[in-house]
């Protein structure tokens, strides 16, 4: 390894992966504060219908550009093997590429949004007054779509080099103009559905902005200020190639884990309200856990990625180590944490002493949840670094075509308990599957 690669990648210990996992871990907890601010403040406006649009509108928004989340696994896992084997001009036109790719599908999405409105509100049901203002709240939201797309680029690119800080600062921007807007056009100026939209497009746009900023700094660092815009380069056909293959596979493996969870939401219904409300609230401990372990996910992608392109089998196995053992450390103490404060947490989210009754009698299901999931989470930030698109693929289709019918098999045979034993076996697997091809990644590296 050069020094200048040595300089870019640093020794793996277990500081360097606190310090990049931190950032997430922190940037992942104003997301939900942000969306609990914005409910209560259009909640409080005296109209049921008002929640109602902002959450079927929120969801719907949620799901379409959860669709191309790819952007952002996709360019971290290429920006940190390029940063490993020392091509800056590569890492410069891997973020360049994927603004190409971000701002062709936003354009997309703003051209479609009819269809694109009338078909996702015709899943669901509510009154003609809510559905009409979801249908504003999409409108309005999907002119965010290049800052909602570009921001996934931004966050991949930083995370690849372990700038994890910075998708700290551009969420806590994002997160500050998002609900100081939404007072203003909501509270002051009385926009009610439309203006938590036009807050919520702002504030994106906002945090693109401190994001491209940052880029501009990163690039001095990295030893590019003489650096341009190469668009045989960006737009070289096997390179476009090659990426497109990997956000295919990754789309695909993303849309699985969505109909896990739907298929699940599914066999919660099934149970009756009850039950539904109940698991509900449990899930929000898996959402929990989830967020927190992501940042050393995320570790594992930048470090994996950078020893792959650096060519070093010893850091890939370092960096797999290390991460691995602080996610592990990290899941055990919210196991213990959620386990322990199971009957309280789920007192604050409901006084409905029938759902409190579901959910105690299965919260060590839910709080156990950390230590049943953790591999999941890391061996895909590792495959992730690792740009093995397809293999997560293949793994993620094996594991949910065995969770959806033992999901079924086991909610009729036990009931509640039984569909979460089967989400544990189906994080099991996902961690399995990925465990079995792992040694594969190692053998890309020459002895």
């Amino acid at each position: 390894m050069t020094a200048q690669q040595r300089s870019m990648t640093g020794d793996i210990t277990y500081a360097r992966v606190a310090a990049i996992a931190l950032p997430v871990v922190l940037s992942n907890a104003l997301v939900p504060l942000q969306g609990a601010i914005d409910t209560a403040i259009i909640g409080n406006l005296g109209q049921a219908s008002y929640l109602a649009a902002v959450a079927l509108g929120a969801a719907v928004i949620h799901f379409v550009f959860a669709i191309f989340n790819f952007l952002q696994m996709g360019v971290s896992g290429l920006t940190a093997q390029a940063l490993g084997a020392g091509d800056t001009r590569r890492v410069m036109n891997t973020l360049a590429r994927a603004g190409v790719i971000a701002l062709a599908i936003a354009a997309a999405l703003i051209l479609a949004k009819l269809p694109v409105r009338a078909g996702a509100l015709g899943l669901f049901e509510g009154s003609d007054q809510a559905v009409a203002l979801a249908g504003t709240y999409i409108d309005i939201r999907l002119w965010g779509a290049p800052a909602e797309l570009m921001n996934y680029a931004l966050m991949g690119w930083f995370a690849g080099q372990g700038q994890t800080r910075r998708l700290f600062e551009m969420q806590v921007v994002v997160s500050i103009v998002n609900i100081t807007l939404n007072l203003i056009f909501v509270l002051a100026l009385g926009w009610g559905v439309a203006g938590v939209a036009l807050g919520t497009v702002i504030a994106a746009f906002t945090g693109s902005a401190v994001g491209l900023w940052r880029v501009q700094g990163r690039r001095a660092e990295i030893g590019q200020d003489a650096w341009r815009f190469d668009w045989g380069r960006i737009l070289n056909p096997a390179e476009l190639r090659q990426v497109m293959a990997l956000n295919r596979d990754i789309m695909i493996r993303t849309l699985m884990l969505a109909g896990g969870f739907a298929w699940l939401t599914r066999l919660s219904s099934v149970q009756g309200d009850l039950v539904l409300a109940a698991n509900g609230i449990l899930l929000q401990f898996f959402a929990l856990s989830s967020h927190a372990l992501d940042g050393f996910a995320l570790a594992a992608e930048a470090l994996v990625g950078q020893a792959l392109g650096a060519g070093s089998r010893g850091r890939l196995r370092r960096a797999v180590v290390v991460s691995s053992l602080c996610s592990l450390a990290l899941a055990a103490v919210l196991a213990l944490i959620l386990t322990g404060l199971a009957g309280p947490i789920i007192r604050l989210f409901t006084n409905v002493e029938a759902v409190r009754d579901v959910a105690l009698a299965h919260a060590l299901w839910a709080g156990m949840v950390p230590l049943v999931s953790v591999l999941a989470f890391q061996f895909d930030g590792i495959f992730i670094g690792a740009t093995e698109g397809a293999r997560m693929r293949n793994a993620m289709v094996i594991s949910t075509a065995i969770f959806v019918p033992l999901g079924w098999w086991w909610t009729e045979a036990w009931g509640n308990h039984g569909l979460w034993a089967a989400l544990w076996v189906w994080m099991l697997l996902r961690a399995g599957t990925l465990a079995v091809v792992y040694p594969r990644i190692e053998a890309r590296i020459p002895a």
